[in-house]
């Protein structure tokens, strides 16, 4: 869609909302003090147009063109990251999360952001007005009893941070490797257990890695470095060093940051992907991990004298489908006996190894590498991985990094897995267990939410059901996991009976009693299960104390994660837009090209919809845009302001309290005639 905008012998540029005009040599925007160049100067505004473009259809290319050019590097997309279209985007994507209300040190919340912060917030990153603020620095505990350090940005830069992440991450997608899972589309934790569980029967000694501090140590040099490979626009490479260097606030003091990027922004994640690419191109190409084998391998390595036990039984069984006459009982004599003898062989010759030796699975910062090699071999390798982690300027963590033998138990991703030698010894397989210490913490957080007795039941009930479910959840993947979510669901039980007890200043006794008379303590069936549980009613909807865990799932079964693909969120126009979508704003301004509507002079500065959207419901409000786009006029900020009656404001509609007095004063004077 495009926009020619001139008007009595001058030209305007339309630039996200704003219009400025040739002879305006520093005009501000309102508002904000941004000096905007001269539009014969301006490289983005030589041809006077707006150009509206589909942000998930961007997104694709740069992913195809990632894929078709492995050397490419990107020039052209800063246009990209400045249009009006792709910021609001990325705000659609912020404003779905449940942290979009976490405020940083401006205190700025969702309900400030509309469009027209978006059109601002453009126009001060386009006129290289935009510095990123200092990210609130807060602290969480970790799992071993320490403090982890949190970055809390502002929303403004994280609106840009989602921009940045949706415009970088279709083309490192491109060339990330499959044993990369943290943080990426279609992985996950279970996803890197899977992996780890299917090529565990082929290890024997096992490397548990760490990173000592990875997110804080994280050179931004060589970090830009690593983004300069696919990158060649310099702005968008200055916005990524704005963000690395903006600092935090603790406790109202200013730091300087010097390495590493920030735990709780968006962009760490990605920023530290990119840089530990290198890690997984040195395991994948220099010491050859994760080879997979094709058809012809295999047969390569197969041992003969198994696969001539393998015929003739194969061809005994086509007797026995084949010929009736045979004599069956001696032919299944002698395939009895040949599998006797098959079990006996191994399948693959002893001098015939699978050519690769190493199986290298990484989610952020923890790794895990299994060999198939002795331990002198595993240490090289261990040596070879720590070395090159020095040349990245990280530290491989002497005290989590650890070689443990296939029988000995190895602690991932909240899980603990061992080797298990199958039925006769011929084989291995990998066994997934939980924890005690999970066990144990999930039970204190429980007793912890069932301490609070001042606290509703209702909500009590919702929150011990969230933490129960999403434990089980995860932990569902395990070898039987039936009997620690059994004792899981007692433990529960009995927390919230205390807690329902302590509510009623009673014992758990006569609190069943009463509560089984009420109605609010029954059995409930759930998945073909009938347990003894509480219930609350609110309203027409019972909520119960959900202690039914899910069905245990097989690790390996799940499915390899596809092709990256696009997944955003439609943008709305929710309550940040007033019910007035992008495309209504700019359909208007094109419509008018730039010049008022009203008084036809001034260059169009704001949009106004004719149609009250206040009071209406969001239904209503989505079915009317569309008519909004033929009704929205592009008007200047003083006819704008004209149209509104001096103030935009909503005004209050005062009741007339005389109304209809003269009516029922002659209606009195005639009945009193």
């Amino acid at each position: 869609m495009i926009a020619n905008a001139k008007y009595q012998g001058s030209e305007a540029v339309v630039v996200g909302g704003v219009t400025t005009t040739r002879g305006a040599r520093e005009s501000r925007v309102q508002g904000e003090g941004l000096q905007i160049r001269d539009a014969e100067t301006d490289a983005e505004t030589v041809n006077n147009r707006l150009i509206m473009i589909n942000v998930a259809e961007e997104m694709k290319h740069l992913n195809e063109l990632a894929k078709r050019d492995s050397g490419k590097r990107f020039v052209k997309l800063w246009n990209k990251l400045t249009s009006v279209e792709w910021l609001a985007q990325a705000w659609e994507q912020i404003r779905r999360n449940k942290g979009r209300n976490t405020s940083g040190i401006d205190k700025m919340t969702d309900e400030t952001i509309d469009l027209e912060l978006i059109q601002k917030l453009a126009e001060k990153i386009k006129h290289d007005a935009y510095r990123p603020k200092p990210v609130r620095r807060i602290y969480i505990p970790k799992t071993n009893g320490k403090m982890r350090p949190l970055g809390i940005p502002t929303l403004e830069d994280r609106i840009i941070q989602q921009a940045l992440r949706m415009l970088l991450e279709p083309i490192f997608e491109a060339d990330f490797h499959k044993c990369s899972h943290g943080f990426r589309q279609g992985k996950s934790t279970i996803t890197a257990l899977r992996d780890v569980a299917i090529h565990y029967p082929h290890s024997s000694w096992i490397i548990e890695g760490d990173i000592k501090g990875c997110f804080d140590n994280i050179p931004h040099g060589k970090l830009i470095e690593q983004i300069g490979r696919r990158v060649a626009d310099e702005k968008i490479l200055q916005l990524c060093w704005k963000f690395l260097r903006a600092g935090y606030l603790e406790q109202w003091s200013y730091h300087r940051t010097y390495s590493g990027t920030p735990q709780g922004g968006i962009i760490s994640p990605l920023f530290a992907n990119i840089f530990l690419h290198q890690l997984d191109e040195f395991l994948d190409n220099e010491l050859k991990s994760n080879i997979l084998q094709t058809n012809k391998d295999v047969k390569a390595r197969r041992n003969p004298d198994y696969y001539v036990i393998d015929d003739k039984i194969t061809k005994l069984r086509r007797k026995l489908k084949g010929k009736r006459t045979v004599d069956r009982r001696s032919v299944i004599e002698q395939i009895q006996e040949l599998e006797k003898q098959r079990r006996r062989i191994p399948v693959y010759a002893k001098d015939k190894r699978h050519p690769g030796k190493l199986w290298y699975t990484r989610y952020a910062d923890d790794f895990v590498v299994l060999v198939a090699g002795n331990k002198p071999e595993t240490e090289a390798i261990k040596e070879q991985i720590k070395s090159r982690l020095s040349e990245m300027n990280l530290i491989l963590s002497d005290e989590k990094t650890r070689i443990t033998h296939w029988s000995k138990k190895i602690q991932f991703l909240g899980y603990q897995i061992h080797g298990k030698q199958k039925s006769r010894k011929v084989g291995l397989r990998a066994v997934l267990s939980i924890p005690r210490e999970k066990q144990q913490q999930i039970t204190e957080r429980i007793q912890t939410v069932c301490g609070y007795y001042h606290i509703p039941k209702i909500d009590v009930l919702t929150q011990v059901n969230a933490i129960f479910r999403g434990w089980c959840n995860y932990f569902k993947y395990a070898n039987q996991p039936v009997r620690v979510f059994k004792k899981l669901g007692s433990l529960t039980w009995w927390a919230y009976a205390h807690y329902n007890a302590q509510k009623h200043k009673t014992s758990i006794k006569k609190m069943l009693v009463s509560e089984r008379k009420a109605g609010r303590y029954k059995q409930i069936q759930k998945n073909g299960r009938a347990r003894n549980t509480f219930l609350e009613i609110v309203g027409k909807k019972s909520v119960i104390l959900d202690i039914f865990p899910p069905n245990r799932a097989q690790v390996r079964s799940l499915g390899q994660a596809q092709e990256w693909k696009v997944d955003l969120q439609p943008v709305k126009p929710m309550n940040w837009a007033s019910g007035r979508s992008l495309i209504t704003r700019l359909t208007a301004i094109e419509r008018a090209k730039g010049i008022c509507e009203r008084c036809k002079e001034n260059p169009v500065h704001q949009v106004h919809h004719k149609r009250p959207m206040r009071g209406k419901s969001f239904l209503a409000r989505v079915q009317s845009d569309r008519d909004q786009r033929e009704t929205a006029v592009a008007l200047c900020r003083e006819c704008h302001l004209e149209a509104h009656q001096g103030s935009f404001r909503p005004r209050k509609v005062i009741p007339n309290w005389n109304a209809g007095c003269a009516e029922r004063c002659l209606s009195g004077v005639v009945s009193a005639s």
